[in-house]
């Protein structure tokens, strides 16, 4: 009985101890791993992020930009990582739900070697051709785009990307006869777009939303599922008759597997001040995107059926990773 007494106490003295120490969480400056280069829209979010987590934290938020092969050379980084919370991953969709699916072999399991903290965006496409394109309209589009004389192509930041499969999902549902253009990133895809080298593009709005601001592009269609403020005009692919083709890239945060929940509740809460804070908030708004702020036990969830519905996708079209 003193064996067990002492045991038990022992036990509570751990546990107090293990609860100081995530309450006196960061004590040190934490990585934020963005598995893309320097410059994209996932990094531009997660330095806006970083500077108010510092603030709100008292820690420095370093980012650290490890990029290469869609995303998963940072989050395998990140999976690898001591679970102690000073190691963390911001990420979009590739990675975690494409990259898994298209790739022979993986050195991490998303499901089992993360763990979620929140979705922060929802990021929607928007289909988009050369300001001096003869398709002013998506009915254009279609009726240049559909039966066997088509020679409609449509670029993608490459094969495997959010966007690749964003396009290869409304050529689906709108019964498209296009060709896939493959590019290095969506810079250079859209250059050539708008030099009339493609016809067309589904991009992430935050990427394409200056070109279409200065009139270099016109917009089309959004994969919203309502229409976006800042493209007003701009009539949703429900609208169009194709509810089915509704898709969003988004971002996230993501710990290793065993962090500790009391660590991942005081990100999870330190994230959701800081996207509802006045100036971040009305920065994504005007990027077209939508704050979400998800809790842990439903992104988690989501990220699975996300790597469900675009890993059957990729599979189909016969997707790889460039």
């Amino acid at each position: 009985m003193n064996a067990l007494f002492k045991s038990a106490a022992a036990l509570t003295l751990a546990l107090a101890a293990a609860s100081g120490w995530a309450q006196a969480y960061p004590t040190k400056p934490i990585r934020l791993v963005v598995p893309f280069p320097a410059g994209g829209p996932v990094d531009q979010t997660a330095r806006a992020l970083g500077a108010k987590l510092s603030t709100s934290l008292g820690q420095s938020i370093i980012i650290d930009n490890k990029g290469g092969a869609g995303g998963l050379l940072g989050a395998d980084a990140v999976a690898k990582s001591p679970a102690d919370g000073y190691t963390l991953l911001f990420s979009s969709a590739g990675a975690l739900a494409i990259v898994p699916h298209i790739v022979p072999s993986m050195p991490y399991n998303p499901q089992k070697d993360l763990v979620a903290v929140t979705q922060a965006l929802k990021v929607p496409a928007v289909l988009v051709v050369a300001a001096s394109s003869k398709y002013k309209t998506f009915a254009d589009l279609k009726a240049a785009a559909t039966g066997d004389a088509s020679k409609i192509n449509y670029a993608s930041a490459g094969s495997g990307t959010t966007p690749h499969l964003q396009a290869e999902l409304l050529k689906r549902e709108a019964k498209l006869n296009i060709n896939h253009i493959p590019y290095r990133g969506a810079a250079p895809a859209l250059t050539d777009l708008m030099g009339g080298q493609v016809d067309m593009m589904l991009v992430d709005i935050p990427v394409v939303l200056p070109f279409i601001q200065s009139g270099k592009v016109r917009a089309l269609a959004v994969t919203n599922a309502t229409r976006i403020p800042v493209l007003k005009d701009v009539p949703t692919v429900g609208e169009l008759g194709l509810p089915k083709a509704e898709a969003y890239n988004w971002y996230g945060m993501l710990a290793p597997a065993r962090t500790p929940p009391e660590i991942i509740s005081k990100m999870y809460g330190a994230v959701g001040a800081a996207l509802r804070s006045p100036d971040l908030k009305q920065q994504f708004e005007q990027q077209g995107v939508e704050v979400v702020g998800s809790k842990p036990e439903e992104f988690g969830p989501f990220i699975a059926a996300e790597s469900e519905r675009w890993g059957s996708l990729a599979k189909a079209v016969g997707a790889k990773l460039d």
